[in-house]
């Protein structure tokens, strides 16, 4: 019994409910009983005082009449009711006129247990009256018998208690049937389902149980289930999956992975750990870490293990023997806690490949890939050392040596030809380089000889310096033959001398390079020794190279304007001019900074800014009346800047930003232009040419281009250079060449303008010569946008007038 009510939960509710409604009927009945006893004197003289309402009327008549006998009989009447003990009638004078008494009965109850029920005493009286006058006549007094009445009492409230019980019991039962029914079964029911539950379909239950409960507790309590259920599998499927996951990647990881228990002792060995310790996992399983091969280092590293904190991390490094060949390993260990558990893991890592690219990535980083020359950073490595370890009266020397013509050879041949004359070129210097001297490539075509030891001076005529030199430059200059080609290259030579006092390897790098630059300044295949005057050229030099820089960065160029006239004076254009005013130095020539600029690739930037403000500027002084559409405005191109590949895209983006119309531009190029590539020149001639720009020679007649390619390109004038025009009144051979270019031009249906007017008697000689375009001081100095403004308003001012 017990172990069943421990098992059913419907039991349990049926038990309770049960007990609950006997307890509960108890508890009302007993209420209810106290109730009935509270209200049952009140209720009693009520009954009684309602049978004294019956014979009140015949007693007061007999009392009237003094007829003892018909108020006896009245009196006896009264007991015919068993609640009434005696019934005494009283005349006016308080004597007994009737009585009469119930027979005494032997006592169900005791005094004390009806004194209890009963406390009051019970006894009812009435004064009886004459009718219909207030005349007193006496009295009736009824005793009643206690217990009788409380016999009464619980014999009603005996079978309410067992009514109310009866219906508290059978409600129970309902009750717990109902529960049976809407809990108990479909709980059962989903508990058995759940017993059977599977990981396709969840929890299965009889189809009434779904239609009964499908939208309840129970129903939303399945639902529940199979969600989390879903998510229970989901879980331990991923689980799973991670499991599965791990102990591939620990079994097929590159790195070996060896596990220990608190206790030291192996747990887990993967595969790469078998080979880098050349023992099976089995082998090794349960033994402790000092058992494993190379145990010394293992011992040792072992307190390092047990002093090591949970949650950290130390490295450590040692060469396995396998094979007869040592492995240098990396060892990454790891203590942790799982679930109050400490463990190590130790990552294995095989050092052997980047011990290897170390040794590849040192020799990369300190010798040149190509020549397997030492490279800038091993020559200035062994240079510092040099310069650190000089003994005094001792000197060593830099020698900067750079291949002359190399870039042309190298474009037009290709890198691979470059690079295997380089390595032709290497060849025939190593067996020159004296013992204890690096021999270095530290660029393209550069090489470095660092001689630590010179003997002799340290002048100029040190003999073995020179005889080095010259075998170097002779070697140098020996034809090579290249994959099928004979090339022939020169060399030019810088030397440093260096006594260890400088202040910097930078210092002699930079004196070396300087005398080199001399050397290629001399005319090259020679060499050159540094000098002290070389350092101010070279200081100014690079001066002028951050000027520039900053100059571009801060916008200090400024463009100037020099008018072009005909032959009646009439404006007909302007050349665009640059001018830069430094911040110390003031005005600098173009013929000083733009060879510089050229050469460290910042004309490309300046030409573009010409471009841009030159345009914008014509494009303002159109919208204002100042520039006819007429006119042109000049803007020369240097032949890097033609030769840039974006020119076209330059040109474009300017007009495109200023809305100048092309047909306002001329664009002023050089015969050295048509001299490097004419092909290529031709190409982009044509393509400013459908733009709508006009095409300009600039300085025509002092190139060495053919005559015959006049005919072909797509020019529209030439310039005459000034240098011609300058003399042309008293030298007969510029006399010659300006007629001979204007006859030309005639001949070829191109216009002629002459450079350099600067007196009137050259503006007249050219007209009779037959040139009407002119430029130069007899017209007007290059000046500034304000003063070309206010020269154009007095053109046209003179032109009214």
């Amino acid at each position: 019994m017990i172990s069943a009510l421990n098992r059913s939960l419907y039991i349990k509710q049926s038990l309770a409910t049960l007990i609950f409604a006997i307890v509960l009927s108890l508890v009302l009945s007993f209420f209810q009983a106290y109730r009935t006893i509270q209200q049952e004197p009140y209720r009693i003289q009520k009954e009684f005082n309602d049978t004294l309402s019956i014979v009140e009327r015949p007693l007061s008549q007999a009392l009237f009449r003094l007829d003892v006998t018909f108020a006896q009989q009245q009196v006896e009447s009264l007991l015919y009711n068993p609640a009434i003990q005696q019934a005494t009638v009283y005349d006016e004078n308080d004597h007994i006129f009737a009585q009469a008494s119930a027979p005494t009965l032997s006592p169900s109850l005791s005094n004390d247990v009806a004194n209890f029920l009963l406390r009051e005493q019970l006894s009812v009286g009435r004064l009886l009256n004459f009718s219909g006058i207030e005349i007193p006549l006496g009295r009736i007094q009824l005793e009643l018998d206690r217990r009788y009445l409380v016999e009464q009492i619980i014999a009603f409230n005996s079978q309410l208690f067992i009514q109310n019980l009866v219906k508290d019991v059978l409600l129970a039962l309902i009750l717990s049937w109902l529960f049976y029914v809407i809990v108990t079964r479909p709980v059962k029911q989903l508990t058995w389902s759940l017993a059977k539950v599977d990981e396709v379909n969840g929890v299965s239950v009889p189809a009434s149980f779904d239609v009964l409960h499908s939208n309840d507790e129970l129903g939303r309590l399945k639902a529940t289930f199979n969600a989390l259920w879903l998510r229970l599998t989901n879980a331990l499927e991923a689980l799973d999956r991670s499991h599965q996951h791990s102990k591939a990647m620990i079994s097929h990881a590159a790195d070996g992975i060896v596990v220990l228990d608190r206790m030291l002792r192996v747990q887990v060995v993967n595969e790469a750990a078998e080979k880098l310790l050349n023992k099976s996992s089995e082998d090794m399983s349960n033994l402790p870490l000092t058992t494993v091969k190379g145990g010394s280092f293992w011992a040792s590293l072992e307190h390092s293990l047990r002093d090591l904190p949970v949650d950290q991390t130390m490295t450590a490094e040692t060469t396995l023997s396998n094979n007869l060949t040592l492995t240098p390993i990396e060892i990454r260990i790891s203590k942790y806690e799982v679930h109050g558990e400490v463990e190590f893991v130790l990552l294995m890592r095989d050092l052997s490949e980047r011990k290897e690219a170390q040794k590849r990535i040192n020799r990369l980083s300190f010798y040149d890939s190509l020549t397997r020359l030492p490279n800038r950073a091993l020559m200035i490595d062994h240079l510092q050392k040099c310069m650190s370890e000089m003994k005094p009266a001792s000197f060593g020397a830099l020698i900067m040596l750079d291949l002359d013509r190399f870039k042309t050879i190298n474009d037009s041949l290709g890198h691979n030809i470059g690079d295997q004359l380089l390595l032709e070129i290497v060849d025939g210097l190593l067996p020159l380089v004296p013992p204890n001297t690096t021999f270095a490539r530290v660029g393209g075509d550069e090489f470095v000889f660092l001689w630590g030891n010179v003997r002799g001076d340290m002048e100029e005529s040190n003999v073995s310096m020179n005889n080095f030199i010259q075998r170097v430059l002779f070697e140098c200059s020996q034809p090579k033959h290249v994959e099928g080609h004979d090339l022939h290259v020169t060399a030019s030579m810088g030397v440093s001398y260096f006594d260890g006092s400088e202040e910097s390897t930078a210092t002699i790098l930079r004196q070396a390079d300087t005398a080199l630059y001399k050397a290629k300044e001399l005319g090259r295949n020679t060499c050159a020794f540094f000098q002290e005057d070389m350092q101010s050229t070279s200081d100014a030099r690079l001066q002028m190279e951050k000027s520039l820089h900053r100059a571009l960065k801060e916008d200090e160029f400024e463009v100037y304007y020099q008018p072009q006239n005909n032959d009646k004076g009439d404006i007909i254009g302007a050349e665009v001019l640059l001018r830069w005013k430094d911040h110390d130095r003031g005005f600098i020539s173009p013929m000083e900074f733009i060879p510089v600029a050229e050469e460290i690739g910042l004309i490309h930037d300046i030409g573009r800014i010409v471009l841009q403000k030159s345009t914008e500027q014509v494009a303002t002084w159109r919208q204002q009346g100042l520039w006819q559409d007429s006119w042109k405005i000049s803007i020369n191109v240097s032949p890097m800047q033609f030769a840039h590949a974006n020119l076209l895209d330059y040109v474009i983006e300017a007009l495109d930003k200023s809305g100048l119309p092309a047909e306002l531009v001329d664009i002023e190029i050089t015969e050295t232009v048509l001299m490097s590539d004419l092909d290529s020149a031709l190409a982009k001639m044509e393509q400013l040419r459908d733009l709508g720009i006009s095409l300009s020679v600039d300085d025509f007649g002092t190139g060495y281009s053919s005559l015959k390619y006049l005919k072909d390109l797509p020019i529209d004038r030439l310039k005459i250079d000034q240098s011609f025009v300058r003399d042309l009144i008293n030298d007969k051979d510029d006399y010659a060449i300006v007629l001979a270019v204007i006859a030309m031009a005639n001949a070829l249906s191109l216009n002629v303008l002459a450079e350099g007017v600067e007196t009137l008697e050259h503006f007249q000689q050219l007209q009779l010569m037959g040139c009407y375009s002119y430029q130069g001081y007899y017209f007007s100095r290059p000046v500034c946008a304000t003063e070309f403004e206010k020269y154009c308003k007095s053109h046209f001012e003179t032109e009214v007038i």
